[in-house]
């Protein structure tokens, strides 16, 4: 028995030995544990493999290195072992939140209170998880239990606070965090939440006063340094902004929001490099920042390094695809550089994202403005309107829609409501004024433009558009000085150039026109208004050969109209050569304009049974004669606001067959359009009188005595199509007045000669031909009607250039070109003078139609050929001149036979009346037969029915 008792004894000791060993092994191990040696630790603990101590701080182990799976099982084990323990489940908190695996730390702590229900620190836990998982309610419920069970809890004061934050409930939220510092004043991080809240409230100063407190709690709390600096930098204190990311950054080098928000600071102070360097070091640290990508982009925008921009917002959006401030200015910068198809594709791409973006409504409209698809911007304009209703920009560009819809009373109001808002807006006074000579309101475009110009004395364009409306008025001198100002204020602006060319023109300086004309092609070679105003110009000139014109005119088609050929689509329409046929009338003259007065007779003539007819109007004017010749068409298309691609394809949607250009190279044309081939056969006709140099225009249409055969075919790129008897026929105006049943001469004692055409086709050779007249015929004198001869210094300048050609100023007699003298002037003169070699065209109807006989010289091509046609059809060849002597001869035998001009002049406009050139059926018919002939060869021609096989148009 005493054997047993001491064997006992000595099994007895050995265990408590073990014990003792294993205790100081775990005490060990702790030691090397809290020592950072984790692997010696570790080591140590797989020496206790079924203690749950030990297995439970080999999970803590796990879970430090980052192994939080094996940490969890470890953990897991220990738990097996001693259910109860809290310590168990908290250090499993940290490895299940480390795998993300919320719904396991809320299940652990479920259970951890099951089993202790009282312990403060697990509600306080369950909360934090329930508050991860958004479980807000819930997450409330647990902080509160957990500050039952402990009344100075502070983190689950300031956990509850936390809660009622994120519910927007900032002065509860406030409540709990001053509860917490309480509980403990020392709580940094109850101080940062205060500012945090405070700050939402818009309690600024306060915010900074608790953020400062934290930071004089814990100096080196990040968080609060960089709160602070949001503060000050929202407050505009941006040095203390400054200083306070300084120090942030001074902690924590590598805080990549920090270099952000510091890149914001010098953005706003506008020193852009050291901004730009912010947000590359942001980008240095985490290069997938899409903010920072995006926010560099921004800088290099302002820094006009446009390209570079693209680069950094494609970035962002390589980062983060749903950051529609990248869209957006993404296509800021596109729009900036001119790509407006993918600018449109990126602001629809951020309206997707976020529809209530006005900014990007109201740009994209801008976009759709420029392209000529006004509906479209109307709708964004409208979009961006209804999120702000007091947008002055937006009320402002939906002006600039409806003016360009030709709504020119729905533009003025939208105009005015955007002064209301903003009076001093140069733009929308600008807008006014265009609005306001759109609908042919000088005076009040006037004011509008000068109002401009006062409130922005550097507006090119005001000053632009002012010159516009002083040469609209015929005051040239004004005009001129307002262009010269827009090219100072703007040197870039290429529509000041021509328009300072077109000014030019109408002070009969033609030559002068065309050097201004190439200085804005010298600024962009696309600008094909500068090239029409060339070729026009060229007319007038006497230093151009024809071959020189059409020259230039080919070079217009080679640059504009070759790189189109490519996409020109075969035409589907029937080819049945007897059918009606859908004929197109593109113009932007269907006003009181000189077209007008040749196209109403057509329009109001043509066989519906054989035409269909449809008027594209490149115009915004409405007048009387617009309502007439609406009226006559059975299909009206305005068309001005349309692109040139946008007209085509309408053209080609209406299955036009034939389609007619009225304007040639003259001011509104849309010669891009026709580029384009939209319709299977084209010409050209009435508006111009030379050549396209388009080969889509198939024809141009003449007649026998402007253009005989064999004359000036070489001139034209179209094939010239010749009408029998005149290439126009004419109707005057319903109130034109009586003739006067004499020659002027008997009342004034002397002859009165008259040139009553665009004075820019008055050059000097023919200047000094009528001084020879003159000489010729004693006692006579010369009339001319000149746009702006009321302006003094105008008219100084003419009389010296009269008088340097032989006309001295008392025969001279120089009257205002003014719509009341279009026919009134006429009773005052005896013969009228035909220029050259410009003709005159619509003058010369308007002068025989007056009872006045015209003398003409006749050209060599149809521009110095239209008298010939005109007298011609008048039958009065006789007054046709082959020669220079032969005009004197002419003109001087006419006025030296009192008896013979008398006879002459009676009943001239009877004759006129009667002849071929007022013969409106007999014209449409022959106009008619044109058509149809043009037709049968596009059938005919085997060549495009082979290549055309699209569906028919019915």
């Amino acid at each position: 028995m005493r054997t047993e008792r001491r064997a006992a004894r000595t099994e007895r000791s050995s265990m408590k030995q073990q014990r003792s060993n294993k205790l100081a092994d775990l005490e060990s191990a702790l030691h090397l544990h809290r020592a950072g040696r984790l692997q010696e630790a570790e080591a140590l603990y797989r020496k206790m493999p079924h203690n749950a101590d030990a297995l439970h701080l080999r999970g803590v182990i796990a879970h430090q290195l980052n192994r939080n799976e094996e940490a969890v099982e470890l953990i897991g084990k220990a738990l097996q072992a001693h259910p109860s323990n809290a310590a168990y489940y908290f250090s499993l908190d940290m490895a299940l939140r480390a795998l993300n695996r919320l719904d396991e730390v809320t299940a652990c702590y479920r259970t951890l209170l099951i089993r202790a229900p009282g312990n403060a620190l697990a509600h306080n836990r369950l909360g934090n998880a329930l508050k991860d998982q958004g479980n807000l309610d819930e997450a409330a419920v647990c902080y509160r239990q957990a500050i039952a069970l402990n009344a100075d809890f502070a983190e689950a004061h300031n956990n509850l606070g936390v809660v009622y934050a994120d519910q927007g409930r900032h002065d509860d939220a406030i409540i709990s965090y001053r509860q917490a510092l309480a509980c403990d004043p020392a709580y940094a991080a109850a101080y940062a939440n205060t500012g945090i809240s405070l700050r939402k409230l818009g309690n600024m100063d306060d915010a900074a006063a608790a953020y400062g407190k934290a930071i004089e709690l814990k100096p080196d709390f990040v968080v609060a340094h960089t709160s602070l600096g949001s503060v000050r930098q929202e407050q505009g204190r941006l040095d203390d902004a400054i200083a306070s990311y300084s120090a942030a950054l001074a902690l924590k080098p590598d805080f990549a929001q920090v270099h952000n928000n510091l890149g914001a600071i010098f953005k706003q102070q506008d020193s852009l490099d050291e901004a730009a360097a912010c947000y590359r070091q942001a980008l240095t640290i985490v290069p997938d920042y899409a903010e920072a990508h995006s926010n560099l982009g921004n800088v290099l925008k302002d820094q006009n390094r446009l390209n570079e921009a693209v680069t950094c917002y494609q970035n962002a959006l390589a980062v983060n695809p749903d950051f529609f401030e990248a869209h957006y200015n993404l296509g800021v910068v596109l729009q900036n550089l001119g790509r407006k198809v993918e600018a449109i594709h990126f602001y629809q791409s951020a309206l997707a994202l976020q529809p209530d973006l006005a900014e990007a409504h109201n740009n994209l409209g801008m976009l759709f403005t420029d392209e000529g698809m006004l509906e479209e911007a109307a709708y964004c304009f409208t979009k961006c309107l209804e999120l702000m209703p007091d947008s002055v920009e937006g009320h402002y560009n939906m002006g600039n829609v409806f003016r360009g819809e030709g709504r020119i009373s729905d533009a003025v109001n939208r105009y005015l409501t955007a002064l209301g808002y903003k009076p001093d807006f140069a733009e929308a006074h600008n807008g006014l004024g265009l609005a306001f000579a759109d609908a042919g309101n000088l005076a009040e475009a006037i004011t509008c433009h000068e109002t401009a110009i006062i409130l922005k004395p550097d507006f090119a364009d005001a000053h632009n558009n002012l010159g516009g409306c002083f040469s609209n008025e015929g005051k040239l001198d004004r005009a001129i000085d307002c262009y010269e100002k827009a090219i100072a204020a703007n040197p870039a602006l290429v529509s000041a150039y021509s328009n300072l060319g077109l000014a030019l023109h109408g002070r009969g300086k033609p030559d002068e026109a065309i050097e201004w004309y190439r200085q804005a092609l010298g600024l962009d070679a696309e600008f094909t208004t500068a090239h029409s105003n060339i070729l026009f110009a060229m007319q007038y000139s006497a230093d151009y050969a024809p071959e020189d014109v059409h020259a230039e005119h080919a070079r217009f088609g080679a640059q504009f109209e070759t790189p189109l050929k490519s996409s020109w689509m075969p035409h589907g329409n029937v080819r049945d050569p007897q059918r009606r046929l859908r004929i197109g009338y593109v113009s932007p003259d269907f006003n009181r304009h000189a077209v007008s007065y040749f196209i109403e007779p057509v329009l109001a003539l043509h066989d519906k049974a054989q035409v269909e007819v449809f008027c594209y109007y490149n115009g915004t004017r409405q007048d009387p004669v617009t309502q007439r010749l609406q009226a006559l068409a059975e299909h009206w298309i305005p068309c001005r606001h349309l692109s040139d691609e946008r007209l085509a394809a309408r053209i080609r949607a209406d299955g036009i067959d034939i389609l007619i250009d009225l304007a040639g190279h003259t001011g509104g044309n849309r010669l891009l359009a026709f580029a384009r081939k939209p319709a299977p056969v084209q010409a050209t006709w009435l508006g111009y009188p030379a050549t396209t140099g388009l080969s889509a225009i198939d024809y141009r249409l003449t007649d026998v005595h402007a253009e005989p055969a064999g004359m000036t075919e070489h001139l034209n790129t179209e094939q010239l199509w010749w009408l029998p008897e005149i290439f126009c026929c004419y109707r005057a105006h319903d109130d034109s007045p009586a003739v006067i049943d004499h020659p002027p001469a008997l009342d004034n004692g002397f002859v009165t000669f008259g040139c009553f055409n665009n004075f820019a086709k008055v050059t000097d050779p023919v200047l000094a031909l009528w001084a020879r007249l003159l000489q010729r015929v004693p006692h006579a004198r010369l009339m001319l009607e000149i746009h702006g001869i009321d302006e003094p210094a105008r008219r100084a300048e003419v009389e010296q250039r009269l008088a340097r050609l032989g006309i001295p100023s008392e025969r001279q007699i120089l009257v205002p070109r003014a719509p009341a003298n279009q026919y009134a002037l006429y009773n005052r003169i005896d013969i009228a003078l035909d220029p050259f070699p410009c003709n005159g065209g619509t003058t010369s109807l308007d002068t025989l139609w007056m009872g006045v006989p015209l003398v003409t010289l006749a050209g060599g091509h149809f521009t110095a050929r239209m008298g010939v046609t005109i007298l011609a059809n008048a039958g009065l060849p006789e007054l046709v001149a082959h020669s220079e002597d032969a005009y004197l001869d002419i003109a001087a035998a006419l006025a030296l036979d009192p008896a013979r001009l008398a006879r002459t002049r009676a009943g001239l406009r009877q004759r006129v009346q009667a002849s071929p050139l007022m013969d409106a059926p007999r014209f449409t018919r022959h106009l008619e037969q044109a058509y149809r002939g043009m037709w049968h060869n596009w059938c005919e021609s085997k060549q495009t029915a082979a290549i055309e096989g699209s569906p028919a148009f019915q």
